[in-house]
């Protein structure tokens, strides 16, 4: 199975690393030691890391009692905070090997990706080799592992989306366009922000969904734009987090941002630097995802 033989060998370097398993508390069948892994892609930026650090605050409040913890599935990332701030941020194989070394029972993983693209495979891939160790060497693995979708997974997932979206911008869509720009990939997941797309014109005429990487294009979103004959934009990440690409991508002063551009073709263009994870509402979805999770949905 793909990855196994990478969460076999994290785990591995792991214990070796930490030392005596007596060192830490574990669980048994009579008390089980429950915890949550909060997974997302990442970010070196403070903005961005403030979405991250919304979710998993709302996780720690609707689980008290359940010890969470976060990965990013970023290695680019994880190296530039760890070379510029000195934190050290743990992928996912490494997170769950240490959990599994410290004894914890019940885990559940709970992606924040927005769509099932490539970073949401290889996470669940590496979910499915913790499974593997779990029914094969149960000392070395789980009780249990569960993995929530994404945010995007099913059709009910755009209606309530949309409906979030639409109740947040409200206003914003009687005076003129809203523009949500998500990351965009070449992985068939990007049809979900046509599906998105669809959901909000149920909404408002006035939504527009674009992709930095994917369709649809900044040129796609222009294009309709000028058939609206709407003169004021706000423009926001439908990203988890306001990070590079909505500081620079999206809104930035070089001239090939999706703002700069707009403005040059004369509309009055309002940035709203902030991500997904900052949206209580939006929170709320991905809490019923952990939810999902520990019902033990499998992807």
């Amino acid at each position: 199975m793909k990855y196994l033989s990478y969460v076999l060998a994290i785990l591995a370097v792991t214990v070796l690393a930490a030392g005596t398993v007596w060192a830490f508390p574990t669980g048994s069948v009579e008390n089980p030691k429950k915890g949550i892994l909060v997974v997302a892609f990442g970010s070196s930026m403070s903005e961005g890391e403030a979405s991250i650090e919304a979710v998993t605050d709302a996780v720690r409040k609707a689980y008290s009692d359940v010890e969470v913890r976060v990965a990013y599935t970023s290695r680019i990332i994880m190296r530039k905070i760890a070379r510029e701030n000195g934190k050290i941020v743990d992928e996912p194989a490494v997170a769950l090997a240490k959990m599994a070394f410290e004894g914890f029972t019940d885990v559940a993983v709970l992606s924040t990706h927005i769509i099932p693209g490539e970073e949401y495979d290889d996470l669940k891939a590496v979910v499915d080799g913790f499974r593997t160790i779990s029914s094969t060497a149960p000392k070395a693995g789980f009780r249990f592992i569960g993995l929530s979708s994404p945010l995007l997974s099913g059709a009910k997932d755009f209606e309530r989306l949309a409906s979030v979206l639409a109740d947040s911008y409200s206003e914003q869509t009687k005076k003129g366009a809203v523009v949500l720009v998500g990351h965009g990939t070449h992985h068939f997941a990007n049809a979900a922000y046509g599906s998105l797309q669809f959901a909000l014109w149920g909404k408002s005429p006035n939504f527009y969904i674009g992709t930095i990487e994917g369709l649809p294009s900044y040129d796609d979103v222009a294009s309709r734009l000028k058939a609206s004959k709407v003169k004021n934009v706000w423009i926001a990440p439908a990203m988890l987090v306001a990070g590079d690409h909505a500081h620079n991508d999206i809104a930035g002063p070089e001239s090939d941002s999706w703002k700069s551009l707009l403005e040059a073709q004369g509309y009055k263009v309002t940035p709203v630097l902030e991500g997904l994870g900052q949206n209580a509402a939006v929170r709320n979805l991905i809490l019923d995802k952990l939810r999902e999770a520990w019902d033990g949905f499998r992807p």
